[in-house]
């Protein structure tokens, strides 16, 4: 493989959804397994650090290279095998997520992981990240998908693994009883996947889209604690939501849509239609939700179009809190979000300290969306220069704190990559850091592979305490 050196091409690799960027020494594409092999023998063999991306999807910088050989793995890409008598479909880490999903359905089969960005985000990227989307909360996330895995780990040795189904197993230490999980989530820091099994199920058939209007952020959260600890059924697919702040954004959409002048708040979510018709599914499904609902004003997506409308107002949200982010970046500015997950029993608890810590750090814009039927919401400010961004930052601490100390985890789903490496000290004693540290060691004995992730071993892209 040829390296490309051109600045003009390698300036598309320069940065992430993240808003920070850096610097690329080249960029390879290989085509196959066999092209990273050698390239991983080559560069273990000179020290060159490698990045292994996809479509820069991530939102914690790790995609973003530090002075790295980037790896295009795009060009590793295709659906290679769906095995209907197993369920299972054989794919390359470079493909799209959506793709994947479509070619499935063709044959009646389902991939249930929906990243907000399965239209651009890879099947690679996805196992890097384990990814999860609105439909989490019914199915899961990426690790409770995958099947097997191929990794080119750091002496260039080509391994498939993959899981084991047994009832039982007393084999070593329980994290290393299904060695496939140390791969999902790890960030590109252990190795390349270059061939990923996903397993499918049946098509679950169709479904209706709705989003209820609130008259108060503290009703669409009730709802959401509610259906996730079914005390209100049946569950839907998805509980998804947009605060205050969220709604107002939809304005800026191209065809907004006319909310009603009460909504406060809203929480998409979709129910099976079981054959229903609208009128049942509505009398069954919704009547018992309560909590203020405004009923009447629901939006309803039952079509194809409807549905699709929907998805693209909850996937705006987000991309025009980036957007206003980028307004500030040429002075230093950035956005600070955080993406903390609690049981579902502390998640009011945990709100409220968002709201309260917000308010007495004179925060003047809060974003809360997401998935808030997991205990997982997404959280976003923004700093407007970089002493903004460390107030900001010192302030994501103290809801990363107060997670952990609730249950929860400082990451739901996007991970740590680069922007958010302080806060794992708060999940993990340094026992547990340094044992982790020790598993990259001996997967990754020259220390190439995605140098920076997970641990502060690059300089800092923001600003980072402890």
């Amino acid at each position: 493989m040829k390296p490309i050196k051109d600045p003009d091409l390698l300036e598309q690799y320069r940065s992430d959804e993240s808003g920070v960027s850096g610097t690329v020494a080249a960029a390879v594409r290989p085509k196959s397994s066999d092209d990273v092999v050698e390239l991983v023998k080559q560069c273990a063999a000179d020290g060159t650090r490698l990045l292994p991306v996809g479509c820069q999807t991530a939102t914690t910088g790790a995609a973003v290279p530090q002075d790295d050989l980037v790896v295009d793995l795009t060009t590793v890409a295709g659906v290679v095998d769906i095995d209907r008598n197993r369920m299972t479909a054989e794919v390359l880490p470079g493909t799209i997520t959506y793709d994947l999903k479509q070619a499935v359905q063709a044959e009646g089969l389902y991939y249930p992981p929906d990243p907000t960005s399965e239209k651009e985000s890879t099947i690679g990227g996805n196992v890097a990240a384990n990814a999860s989307g609105a439909r989490t909360f019914r199915w899961g996330m990426t690790a409770d998908w995958i099947e097997g895995l191929e990794v080119v780990t750091g002496k260039g040795e080509l391994h498939r693994i993959f899981r084991r189904r047994v009832d039982k197993n007393t084999a070593g230490y329980l994290p290393f009883h299904d060695p496939l999980r140390m791969f999902l989530g790890s960030e590109g820091t252990l190795g390349f996947v270059t061939r990923v099994w996903v397993k499918l199920i049946s098509d679950p058939g169709p479904f209706v889209a709705f989003i209820l209007y609130f008259p108060s952020l503290r009703d669409a959260l009730e709802t959401a604690v509610d259906l996730r600890l079914a005390k209100i059924s049946p569950s839907p697919r998805c509980v998804e939501l947009f605060d205050e702040q969220a709604l107002d954004l939809l304005g800026s959409y191209p065809k907004a849509p006319q909310l009603p002048s009460a909504a406060r708040a809203a929480l998409y979510v979709e129910y099976d239609t079981n054959g229903r018709d609208l009128d049942r599914i509505i009398e069954e499904d919704l009547a018992g939700i309560g909590h203020s609902v405004l009923l009447d004003d629901t939006f309803v997506g039952q079509t194809l179009a409807e549905k699709a409308y929907i998805r693209e107002l909850r996937h705006h949200v987000p991309e025009t809190g980036n957007q206003m982010a980028k307004a500030f970046h040429a002075r230093g500015g950035l956005k600070v979000s955080t993406e903390f997950c609690v049981p579902p029993q502390r998640f009011l608890e945990m709100m409220d300290f968002v709201d309260k810590t917000s308010a007495q750090a004179g925060v003047d814009f809060l974003l809360r969306y997401g998935h808030v039927g997991n205990g997982h919401p997404h959280v976003y400010t923004r700093g407007r220069d970089p002493e903004e961004v460390a107030k900001l930052k010192k302030l994501a601490h103290l809801w990363c704190e107060r997670a952990v100390a609730l249950g929860g985890t400082i990451s739901g789903e996007h991970g740590i990559g680069k922007t958010r490496r302080d806060y794992l000290r708060h999940m993990y004693p340094p026992a547990v850091i340094a044992a982790m540290r020790s598993v990259k060691r001996e997967l990754d004995p020259a220390n190439i592979f995605a140098v920076g992730n997970i641990f502060p071993d690059t300089e800092a892209l923001v600003p980072e305490f402890f």
